[in-house]
């Protein structure tokens, strides 16, 4: 059977590979309530525009109960250490309190949370300080009890960090160490980028928010294990007019995480420029005339801040649609489904102001290659086995997800108003732009309903999950980007785009050799001319991740996930996301755990977090590694959805 993606899933499930963007969740300890469903049997309004028809599914649905409760569960800054000393930074900072040692031997010894470079630490006592000394600067002068310094930088790999002894009045000694005991271990293999290009990567693994300076200085952390089991990550710096903000996602509802985290439900936390919590955000209520619904979750994919208290927002919600098209066999022979839908707004100062639904496209549910089961949906879970061989009922695997976005950019008009929307569907192989005014579908790259051609060179004849054969230009991607947009946002002339094409396929999966039917997992990323009028895609500036395996340690391949920004010719940042089966073995396995052919030693930090690569002279100018720290135990695969780069 030549199917890749079927076999890919039947994989997923006999191994626990990840078939999304994150860790496996935990199984799920009582069942959700079933999905929304239509509000009342009504036709549904009709227009034909664009490339698509819309046919608005408008179901109605409303979390604001549960998002309430579970965020008085999630907090978001762990509690205090009980000892009569705090710290604060400067210039305020969320997050940055002390915390204990985990360790057993630990006593006497105190984390930073958080910690910002170069602002200064405000300490606090509430008892008589003798003296305190920095293990880096000496000394430090305690005035009224309190007293302040600025840390010394936390260099990436240095086997000693900064602590700062405080002796009590009573004798009692703390011990406060800047760089955090769980962080995961980062290694810096190469690091040579020109003045030029310095700046700050920023990045996410295993609950930390993490930025790292092309010295390889963190320049900040922020450690999120206080969420529990929930996940946290896609860590950005986003650049407004309103100012710089950072961003992360938070997730509330674990039960309606699918099986191996490839998409979840939660929120968005805002940080200001200086890294203090502004805003959360959610799905927001809309009472527009084909879009009426309450409150809703947000994924993990995507969030774009546009300016202050101005986003652009993703959800996954679960829902029962009524519009699959003649052909596409539902429920009970119907036209009915349980479905993921994807769900996009723009919002400003708390209200919608556009509002986009994938099930509002009937087309969407047949050009699916993956999870396009629709008759066998349903809203009762279905079995499925974990990472570790065990069998759990899974809500959020009976619906169908048959989009998956997992990127959104933007362009906007000449007034300033967001106008296209740019957004890559990984179980849709294919990428679409749609005029957010009017709803329109306006163009299709890739997948089975592509509106270009000219690109057959670099495409792969693939098979969806029932055999259907497409041919496919990108397989799995993510992170699609508008690279011409003007400086102010609009796009003249044609649009070029950069693509992560993960290219997932069946190997390396712990098949030596890869059986002739299954197609190799060739990650690269690529530009993309497109000739809106022609209808024509001219391909180019492809970087394999197998050419780059020759110019460092680590094999550059991502089943899921990734990121890749063409800054210029000499720098371009690629994240290199989640493979699923690689990163989930323990840094500590036995060589040859997983082998197969150009890669005889995978396991947990074989693959970079990210590199940064000069395109013209063909070399790699930084590189950077991680392992789990040895004091985190966790069944969940490390990895970063994506990597940012910002200016210093």
């Amino acid at each position: 059977m030549n199917k890749p993606i079927a076999m890919l899933s039947a994989a997923a499930l006999a191994l626990g590979i990840l078939s999304g963007c994150g860790p496996a969740a935990s199984a799920p300890s009582t069942s959700p309530s079933a999905a929304p469903s239509p509000a009342a049997p009504q036709e549904s309004a009709q227009a034909e525009q664009g490339v698509f028809a819309l046919s608005y599914s408008n179901v109605n649905f409303d979390f604001s109960k549960d998002i309430a409760q579970l965020m008085d569960q999630t907090p978001l800054v762990p509690q205090q250490a009980d000892i009569p000393l705090t710290v604060a930074d400067e210039k305020g900072a969320s997050g940055v309190i002390l915390v204990p040692s985990v360790r057993e031997d630990g006593a006497g010894d105190y984390y930073l949370n958080a910690l910002v470079a170069g602002n200064a630490l405000q300490f606090t006592a509430t008892a008589d300080i003798a003296r305190v000394e920095s293990s880096v600067s000496g000394g430090v002068e305690v005035q009224d009890n309190a007293f302040s310094l600025v840390p010394a930088p936390i260099v990436v790999g240095a086997q000693e960090q900064e602590v700062i002894t405080v002796t009590m009045a009573d004798g009692q000694v703390y011990r406060v160490h800047t760089a955090h005991e769980l962080a995961p271990v980062l290694n810096i293999t190469t690091k040579q980028v020109a003045e030029e290009n310095a700046g700050v990567y920023d990045f996410a693994l295993d609950k930390f928010l993490l930025r790292v300076n092309t010295e390889g200085e963190v320049v900040y952390y922020r450690n999120l294990n206080c969420v529990g089991e929930k996940m946290a990550e896609n860590f950005a710096r986003q650049e407004t007019a309103d100012g710089d903000f950072y961003t992360t996602f938070v997730e509330l509802n674990v039960e309606y995480r699918n099986m191996n985290g490839g998409y979840s439900s939660g929120l968005y936390l805002v940080m200001d420029e200086n890294y203090a919590d502004v805003d959360t955000v959610t799905l927001l209520p809309n009472a527009e005339e084909h879009h009426t619904h309450g409150e809703g979750y947000l994924d993990q994919h995507e969030f774009v801040v546009l300016g202050k208290g101005h986003y652009l927002t993703m959800s996954y919600t679960p829902m029962l649609v009524e519009n699959l098209p003649e052909g596409v066999q539902g429920i009970d022979g119907g036209s009915s489904a349980y479905v993921w839908a994807g769900i996009f707004q723009e919002v400003q100062d708390g209200k919608v102001r556009y509002e986009l639904n994938t099930t509002d496209y009937p087309m969407l549910y047949e050009t699916a290659v993956e999870k396009l089961d629709y008759a066998n949906s349903t809203d009762q879970g279905i079995d499925a086995e974990d990472r570790q061989g065990n069998t759990i009922h899974v809500f959020s695997e009976g619906f169908m997800d048959y989009v998956h976005p997992n990127s959104i950019d933007y362009t906007l008009d000449g007034q300033g108003n967001v106008d296209k929307l740019l957004v890559s569907m990984r179980d849709q192989c294919a990428v679409y732009q749609f005029d957010l005014d009017t709803g329109a579908v306006e163009w299709v790259l890739g997948g089975k309903a592509s509106t270009f051609t000219g690109y057959e060179a670099y495409a792969t004849q693939r098979k969806d999950e029932k055999g259907v054969e497409f041919t496919a230009l990108s397989y799995g991607q993510h992170d699609a980007r508008y690279l011409n947009k003007n400086a102010d946002g609009t796009l003249t002339g044609n649009p070029r785009i950069s693509m992560f094409d993960n290219q997932t396929g069946d190997a390396p999966f712990r098949i030596e050799p890869p059986a002739p039917t299954m197609a190799p997992n060739l990650t690269r990323t690529l530009q993309v001319e497109l000739n809106v009028e022609d209808k024509t895609a001219t391909v180019s500036h492809v970087i394999n991740g197998v050419d780059l395996n020759a110019l460092s340690q680590g094999y550059h391949i991502a089943s899921h996930c990734g990121s890749v920004a063409y800054d210029n010719d000499n720098a371009v940042v690629i994240g290199w996301g989640l493979h699923g089966v690689v990163d989930g073995i323990g840094a500590a396995a036995p060589a040859g755990t997983i082998t197969d052919k150009g890669y005889e030693d995978l396991r947990q930090g074989s693959r970079p977090v990210f590199t940064e690569y000069d395109l013209e002279h063909g070399t790699i100018t930084f590189e950077l590694y991680a392992t789990r720290n040895p004091l985190i135990q966790s069944h969940e695969a490390l990895f970063s959805y994506r990597t940012y780069k910002s200016g210093k």
